[in-house]
C-alpha cells in the first residue's frame, strides 16, 4: 500500500490519528487490525463472505475493540477519518485472504457514506487494494438521523461503482420499513434483537412475514446474532438467506475452515424437514373430521335439507366457530350459524362483529372453492377480521336449485392444535 494512499484516495486526516508504519496504521499508539466473520448462505450451506471487524492492538499484543476506538475518535472529532481508514485497514488486510467468489462485508458511518465523492474514492482504493467493488458490500447503519434523500443518492452512487450495498441492524431502535423501502438496498441484515427475542409472536409470526416481505421487494436477508441452534433454526425456517454469529465462531484474522460449519446447517435441515413433515401430518389429522364434517354438510345441503340440519353434525364438532353460506358475489345468502365454539363478541370489537353485509369474494377460500367445486379448501391460520380468533377457514362450492353456493365453516385454530400433543 502507498503511504499515503495516493492521489486515488485523497482526504484530510487528522495529523494526530494516523501514523503509518510499514504496512499498519497506527492510532494513539493502537495498530489498527482486522478480525473476519463468516457469513453463511443457508441454501448453499457454505461460507459466501466475511465481515470486516475493526479491532486495535495495544502494547503486548492486549486487543482494543471497536466501541472504544470509535468513542476515542468521536471525543476527538476524529471519526470520520477513522472510518476511512478502518476501509483501507480491511481492505490491505483482507484483500489476500479473500477467496475468491466471496463477498467482503465493510462497515461505513452514515456522514462518511453521504459524502459526495466517497463512494469514487473508495472504489479506487478497492481496485487499488485487487479487489473488484462488486466483491464489498457496504454496510450502512441507517440511521433515523440522516435524510433519506441523502442516503439514497449515496445508494446509487455506490452502486454505480460495483458495489452492493446493506443496510446494518435493521429492527433496532428507529428502524422504519417505509424508509427501507424507499432506500432499497441489495441486502437488509436483521438485528439480533429480532433473532434473540422471547415474543412468541415475533419468532413464530413477524419474522417470516418480514423476510418474506424483504425479498418480495428484491433484498436478500442476513440474520446476525446467530448464538444458539433455536437461533438457526429460527432463521432456516423464516426462510432467511443468510446468517453470522458465534454459533460459527468468533471474529478471527483468519479465514475460517472451509465446511467446517456444514454439519450445523445439515443437522437444521434435517430437524426442520422432520417438523414440517409432523406438522403437516398433524394439521390434516386434526382437520380431517371437520373437512368430512363440511363434505357430508354440502352433500345434505345441496338435497334440500336445511342449513342447520345439514351442519348439525360440524356445528356440534368442538373447535367449530360458525358455519357461513355466500353467494356467487361472495356475499351471505343465508344466516350463519354458530358453532360449538362460539364465543360471545367482545363489545371492543362490536363494529366488527357483524359479518352479513359483508363481500367476502376477495378471500382465497372463496375463488379456490369455485375453481375446485366439490373438493374441501383449507385455508392456512390468520386472524378473523370478524373477531379475535386465529382460525383456518373450510369452504366447499356446490349447488342448490341450480345455484351456486359455497358453504363454510370457521374453525378456531388455537383450541384445534392444542390437541396435537395428543396425536404425537
Amino acid at each position: 500500500m502507498r503511504s499515503s494512499a495516493g492521489a486515488r484516495f485523497p482526504y484530510a486526516v487528522h495529523p494526530r490519528l494516523n501514523v503509518l508504519t510499514g504496512h499498519a496504521e497506527i492510532v494513539d499508539g493502537i495498530t489498527l487490525r482486522t478480525h473476519l466473520q463468516p457469513i453463511y448462505s443457508l441454501p448453499h450451506q457454505r461460507e459466501v463472505g466475511y465481515e470486516a471487524l475493526l479491532r486495535g492492538e495495544a502494547g503486548g499484543g492486549a486487543l482494543v475493540g471497536p466501541f472504544d476506538l470509535f468513542g476515542r475518535a468521536i471525543v476527538a472529532g476524529t471519526l470520520t477519518e477513522l472510518d476511512r481508514m478502518s476501509h483501507l485497514t480491511h481492505l490491505r488486510n483482507a484483500a489476500p485472504m479473500l477467496p475468491a467468489a466471496h463477498w467482503l462485508f465493510i462497515n461505513i458511518n452514515p456522514a462518511t457514506f453521504t459524502d459526495p465523492g466517497y463512494a469514487a474514492r473508495l472504489a479506487c482504493a478497492t481496485h487499488d487494494a485487487g479487489l473488484a467493488p462488486e466483491r464489498v458490500v457496504i454496510e450502512v447503519l441507517e440511521s433515523g438521523g440522516t435524510d433519506v434523500a441523502d442516503i439514497s443518492r449515496a445508494t446509487r452512487a455506490f452502486r454505480a461503482q460495483g458495489f452492493l450495498v446493506a443496510v446494518d441492524d435493521f429492527g433496532a431502535g428507529h428502524s422504519n420499513i417505509d424508509r427501507l423501502l424507499t432506500l432499497r438496498p441489495d441486502i437488509v441484515k436483521l438485528d439480533r434483537s429480532l433473532v434473540r427475542t422471547t415474543s412468541a409472536h415475533m419468532r413464530d409470526a413477524l419474522m417470516p412475514k418480514l423476510v418474506d416481505l424483504l425479498h418480495e421487494s428484491g433484498m436478500f436477508v442476513v440474520a446476525e446474532g446467530i448464538e444458539t441452534g433455536e437461533d438457526l433454526m429460527l432463521a432456516a425456517r423464516s426462510n432467511v438467506d443468510f446468517v453470522q454469529g458465534y454459533l460459527f465462531g468468533m471474529p478471527s484474522p483468519h479465514i475460517a475452515a472451509r465446511g467446517a460449519a456444514t454439519p450445523l446447517f445439515e443437522d437444521v435441515f434435517d430437524t426442520l424437514a422432520q417438523m414440517r413433515r409432523t406438522e403437516r401430518l398433524a394439521g390434516d389429522l386434526l382437520v380431517l373430521p371437520y373437512r368430512a364434517g363440511l363434505t357430508q354438510a354440502a352433500r345434505r345441503f345441496a338435497s334440500g335439507a336445511t342449513t342447520e340440519s345439514a351442519c348439525a353434525d360440524l356445528l356440534a364438532l368442538p373447535c367449530t366457530l360458525s358455519c357461513f353460506f355466500l353467494d356467487q358475489g361472495g356475499r351471505e345468502c343465508m344466516p350463519a350459524l354458530a358453532g360449538a365454539a362460539a364465543i360471545t363478541p367482545s363489545a371492543r370489537f362490536a363494529p366488527i362483529a357483524d359479518a352479513s353485509t359483508g363481500r367476502w369474494d376477495n378471500r382465497p377460500y372463496f375463488y379456490d372453492a369455485h375453481a375446485k367445486p366439490q373438493q374441501v379448501i383449507t385455508s392456512p391460520p390468520y386472524l378473523s377480521v370478524t373477531g379475535t380468533s386465529l382460525c383456518v377457514t373450510l369452504t366447499i362450492a356446490t349447488q342448490r336449485a341450480a345455484k351456486p353456493v359455497v358453504i363454510g365453516a370457521d374453525l378456531d385454530w388455537r383450541r384445534l392444535t392444542e390437541a396435537a400433543p395428543a396425536i404425537f
